[in-house]
């Protein structure tokens, strides 16, 4: 249990809060928190390094794109030479079926679900590499 029953024990239209607790969203984080603790984290470890490694042999192939690559898990970050080719590859990899996301002055980001297979991986990162050969020419 989150709280005592007599604090989660609300009437109709008493819980206003966007950000407050409620007995659905508890239970989902607990149940959420038990998938992490039973090998999602470690899956996201395994898979996050697959992933990171091939960006890190894109960024190899293009230097003068990608500054470097960071991260942990899925949390994954790609330094790019400046802001503009930053919102440049997040646009061309958008047309590709890819979602990332630029932020900060040169960064792009990518999150992708802690459930993401290898083969999904292998995937992404045949867009990014085409993303980032159609970044670099322009």
């Amino acid at each position: 249990p989150i709280s005592r029953a007599d604090l989660m024990s609300w009437g109709p239209g008493a819980h206003g809060s966007t950000y407050g607790g409620n007995p659905v969203s508890c239970a989902a984080a607990l149940a959420t928190l038990d998938l992490v603790e039973g090998g999602l984290m470690a899956h996201a470890e395994t898979v996050g390094e697959r992933f990171t490694a091939g960006l890190r042999a894109i960024a190899a192939e293009h230097p003068e794109t990608i500054r470097e690559v960071r991260g942990r898990g899925l949390m994954i970050g790609m330094g790019m030479r400046d802001h503009d080719t930053s919102v440049a590859f997040e646009m061309a990899a958008f047309r590709r079926g890819l979602l990332v996301l630029s932020c900060g002055d040169d960064a792009v980001r990518m999150a992708p679900p802690l459930v993401l297979r290898e083969d999904q991986v292998d995937t992404a990162l045949a867009h990014i590499r085409e993303t980032v050969a159609e970044v670099a020419r322009a």
